[in-house]
């Protein structure tokens, strides 16, 4: 059976989310998790939140999904093991480090990869499942079709996003936020820069009259899709939210509850299910709703486009106001503390709370509010949330177990209560008290139900009780305190009967099997490129790596005999050729990215990068006896996430581009393999399947696109005027360049003392003339034959991570 899981920023939440119907929470702790500066929960709070979860068969996931510093290791094993001893039934893992600790010091602790892996595809799922994870969380671009095909062809279980914000960019491959304000999504203090107004320009002219929120995606509602979903065989369904309000997880948890509960009725109870769904999650939380890539629609209309603020429900028309009381005709009825935006014709805005709101029906739906502020508008009322949404801490848990109690004595006359559940739990507790005939009260059935049924803060409630003769009389005192001791030993057999999932069970052979594993190289200058030409200057201006394919900067993909040209080339100059690879290996892409893998490998390269956890999949399908390096986009940032992949095979590593030389240089002292660091170019912020070009430039639509990307050069322009390139590759996907360009040329001797083996120069879409002044000048510096370089000012470059750590 599908479960659904929700979020929970609190205990509070934990609480909501049972009572609506969730059938498993996840959640963060204080440290180690994507949502910084979320509440998140202390270890008393994270025990607590699993004994309540468990006491309902409701699991409990934790998030440790961001990228880790070698400094945090020690502390992450301690971590891992609490939440082994809690009973944690799964923890959502990012970096590859933390899977690796868990297996050592956790085996028992069901891992589940995270969609900050970036799994988009079959092999990424069969990669996770041979490292022992039990759940895949796949990426939000992944189409209704991908996600059947993956699911009929797995026996993982797949979990899916259904409801709520989605980055624009796939996630685990953002830098932007990082990059501009040292905030890292990787880390989980994501500043958000996608949620900020941007100008489309081309050839440098804004395509736009003002800013436009081209990089912030409307929030995702599968409803309509829940159906199609659960056919296909997804076992997770995932609404997220983590930071939102109580009132938030209660109507949303509450909508795909009823939806998913009725799939298997009559098309009259799905109709109803579906009706009161949709107006639930119309009233929590939205910035408009879309479902544009599980259909495959995805463009202009995927994007909020006008702000990205909630959007509410529309409930009626302010005709005129005066002061703070509005004149209003109103589709449905407003109370006071409820929380409504009333937006101008001109797109003006002001949100306040309503204090009172005097009106019928029946009198053309006319009502007069009351506000709390006098600077009000006329134009459309949107509710955005009512009183009851609105609060910030639960009423205790609703949600409650039937008990059925009987009052007894035993042999000796002591006496005795049995209470009983409906899933088989019974208790037999018994009284020091020994039964006596009542002279004055005896005890009667109606007084024996009204005691037991003092329940409290226990998970039960009482459904019936039953005594053997109203005869006797019982003590009060007596009474109570075996109904606590009652309730306390049925909550711990349920606890004890708690079956927590199974652990995975990890794969120890190799994903390559690669020569030259654990040998250090001398420095050398390795190059990316996407053109022939590209290759030529390269191999021709002393570079003595040459990376070549992958995604393209030109929009075109490599034929079989562009590679046998580049290795051609390479070779003849005496240099190594590597085939590169996607960062992103979609399910409906995933034959192409095979094919130009095979045209690689038989047209004689000397390597592979693996720039997607697919590919290592695909190797090993294909027997490749060749060297593999793990590249950049895995995120490697610590010295256990480069074992690990040195484990699978790798023969070198390229590290994160957010990792400080100091980070750099603890990874080359630990693995005994080269390392790899991106040294010059422009990095790529975001890599994206929307894509603002066709929605703005275009015809608003990825399918049937004009390809207006070839006709000119497209860039994303901020409210600082900096203007980071946007290209798109053979797959139709965009990437966002940073605006400046990373140059470490002045710092050339501090990468070499980290102990980084190869620089690498980020050269697609540049022309053979800047590759071959860039490589001469970084081989000048490897030769000693420049000793001192004065390189651009740091205004007009970027230095990087290399000295200015994440948080």
């Amino acid at each position: 059976m599908a479960e659904l899981l929700a979020p929970a920023g609190s205990l509070d939440h934990v609480l909501s989310a049972i009572d609506a119907g969730a059938d498993a929470v996840y959640l963060g702790g204080k440290s180690f998790n994507a949502r910084k500066f979320a509440h998140n929960f202390s270890d008393e709070e994270l025990a607590e939140a699993v004994r309540i979860a468990h006491v309902f068969g409701v699991k409990i996931y934790v998030t440790v999904n961001i990228v880790m510093a070698d400094k945090e290791l020690k502390a992450l094993t301690g971590y891992l093991k609490y939440l082994d001893s809690i009973g944690v039934d799964g923890i959502i893992v990012q970096d590859l480090a933390v899977a690796a600790i868990a297996r050592k010091a956790a085996p028992n602790l069901p891992l589940h990869g995270s969609t900050q892996m970036t799994v988009a595809d079959l092999d990424g799922v069969r990669f996770l499942e041979r490292l022992g994870f039990t759940q895949a969380v796949l990426a939000r671009e992944v189409s209704l079709d991908e996600i059947r095909e993956i699911c009929s062809h797995t026996t993982m279980a797949i979990e899916v996003f259904i409801h709520g914000a989605s980055c624009m960019s796939y996630s685990g491959q953002c830098l932007m936020s990082s990059f501009i304000g040292g905030r890292s999504g990787n880390r989980g203090a994501c500043a958000q820069p996608c949620r900020l107004p941007y100008n489309l320009t081309k050839d440098g002219s804004p395509l736009l009259k003002e800013g436009a929120y081209i990089l912030s995606l409307k929030d995702l509602n599968s409803l309509e899709y829940i159906d199609a979903l659960m056919d296909a065989g997804v076992s997770s369904f995932k609404i997220e939210g983590r930071m939102k309000g109580l009132g938030y997880v209660r109507s949303v948890v509450q909508a795909y509850r009823r939806v998913m509960d009725s799939h298997c009725r009559s098309a009259q109870e799905r109709k109803d299910a579906m009706a009161d769904a949709v107006q639930l999650t119309a009233e929590s939380f939205n910035r408009t709703y879309q479902h544009d890539f599980l259909a495959g629609t995805v463009g202009r209309r995927t994007l909020t486009e006008q702000g990205g603020g909630n959007q509410g429900r529309r409930v009626g028309i302010a005709s005129a106001y005066r002061d703070n009381v509005v004149d209003a005709v109103l589709d449905e009825p407003l109370a006071a503390g409820d929380m409504i935006k009333i937006v101008a014709p001109d797109g003006r805005e002001c949100i306040d709370e309503v204090r009172s709101a005097v009106g019928t029906f029946s009198n053309k739906k006319q009502f007069v509010l009351e506000m709390r502020r006098s600077d009000l508008l006329t134009g459309t009322i949107y509710r955005l949330a009512r009183k009851e949404d609105r609060q910030s801490h639960a009423e205790g848990l609703q949600r409650r177990i039937a008990l059925y109690c009987h009052v007894d004595a035993d042999g000796e006359g002591r006496l005795r209560l049995t209470g009983w559940d409906e899933g088989g739990h019974t208790a037999d507790v018994v009284s020091d008290y020994v039964v006596q005939k009542a002279k004055k009260r005896p005890a009667t059935a109606e007084w024996v139900k009204s005691q037991l049924d003092r329940l409290g803060d226990t998970p039960f409630t009482l459904a019936d009780a039953t005594i053997w003769d109203e005869s006797y009389m019982i003590p009060a005192s007596v009474l109570n305190e075996l109904r606590r001791q009652c309730a306390d030993k049925l909550t711990e057999d349920i606890l004890a009967e708690y079956v927590r999932p199974s652990a995975g069970t990890p794969s120890d052979d190799c994903f390559v099997q690669a020569s030259g594993n654990g040998q250090r190289i001398p420095l050398s200058i390795a190059v990316r490129c996407d053109s022939i030409d590209a290759v030529q200057a390269a191999a021709d201006s002393g570079a003595d790596r040459v990376i070549f394919g992958g995604e393209s900067y030109h929009h075109h993909s490599f034929s079989a005999a562009q590679w046998l040209e580049a290795v051609r080339i390479a070779h003849e100059r005496g240099v190594s050729l590597w085939a590169a690879t996607p960062r992103v290996v979609s399910q409906r892409h995933n034959g192409l990215v095979r094919r130009e893998l095979e045209q690689a490998l038989q047209s004689g390269v000397d390597g592979v990068y693996a720039g997607s956890m697919s590919v290592f999949s695909m190797l090993r399908d294909m027997e490749a006896h060749i060297p593999v390096y793990a590249d950049w986009p895995l995120n490697i940032f610590n010295s256990a996430a480069a074992g690990e992949y040195v484990r699978l095979g790798c023969a070198g590593i390229t590290v994160s581009a957010e990792a400080t030389l100091r980070q750099i240089g603890k990874i080359a002292e630990a693995v005994r393999c080269p390392v790899e660091a991106v040294a010059a170019g422009r990095l790529e912020m975001m890599i994206t399947e929307s894509c603002a070009v066709a929605a703005f430039a275009g015809t608003g639509r990825k399918t049937d696109c004009s390809a207006p990307c070839m006709k000119g050069g497209f860039a994303l322009e901020d409210r600082r005027n900096e203007q980071f390139p946007v290209v798109t590759d053979q797959y139709c996907r965009s990437h966002i360049l940073n605006s400046k360009e990373l140059d470490m040329v002045p710092y050339f001797n501090e990468l070499k003392r980290a102990g980084i083996s190869v620089l690498r120069i980020e050269g697609r879409g540049c022309s053979p003339e800047w590759i071959g002044r860039t490589t001469k000048q970084y081989v000048r510096l490897r030769d000693g034959l420049e000793t001192m370089v004065f390189g651009k000012e740091d205004r007009g470059v970027t230095r990087g991570h290399f000295f200015r750590g994440i948080l």
